[in-house]
């Protein structure tokens, strides 16, 4: 991530004392063990301060820009919520509907249609160009949730790319561990935690 990056973003939030927290990140440097003569003084400008207090609500206020990014597009997997309160986020017909969910660095990305689903990895590619973080692809898989096994089987896994590699779909019976979470293809919680055990045995 980078630091010029972060401060643009703060800015552009209208966060106060942004160039407070540019000069502590200037005059800041780091100096590897042994500390003797033969040491380097090292700079950097990109992340956050290991350690620091400030560091978790930096990071996450950075990683907001992204995720309003994705809010923006206005495709979601169809979640209905809060239809009692009304803001720009909302749809007359349907309420609040979200296509994204993050925590810190993990972002989870949701499309009710195959056809829409590109135009989210596309908009995190953008925004990780534009700041200089890199998305791990090993990392990073397709889930299509369907408890119909006949249909879920028989259409083709969407072709869903970023950086022009093309993400690796779960098997109806992989479970995918996400903050803690298990997910299925399925959908099926109770046999997730059966193939779970298995694993685990």
């Amino acid at each position: 991530m980078s630091q010029a990056a972060l401060w643009h973003v703060m800015n552009m939030f209208h966060i106060p004392d942004v160039d407070l927290l540019e000069q502590i990140y200037d005059s800041a440097t780091v100096r590897l063990t042994p500390n003797d003569a033969e040491s380097a003084t090292i700079t950097f400008d990109t992340g956050v301060a290991q350690a620091s207090i400030t560091s978790p609500q930096l990071f996450n206020i950075f990683i907001n820009a992204l995720l309003r990014m994705l809010t923006a597009k206005g495709i979601s997997h169809g979640l209905q919520i809060r239809k009692d309160q009304v803001d720009s986020s909302q749809d007359a017909d349907h309420g609040y509907q979200l296509n994204n969910i993050g925590f810190i660095d993990d972002i989870s990305i949701f499309a009710e249609i195959p056809e829409e689903m590109q135009t989210l990895p596309d908009v995190v590619q953008e925004f990780t160009t534009w700041c200089g973080m890199e998305i791990n692809i090993k990392k990073t898989f397709l889930l299509v949730i369907d408890k119909d096994r006949k249909r879920r089987e028989s259409t083709p896994a969407p072709d869903l790319r970023i950086n022009g590699e093309r993400l690796k779909m779960l098997d109806i019976n992989d479970a995918c561990l996400y903050l803690g979470y298990w997910g299925m293809g399925n959908g099926d919680m109770s046999a997730t935690r059966e193939v779970v055990r298995e694993k685990r045995e």
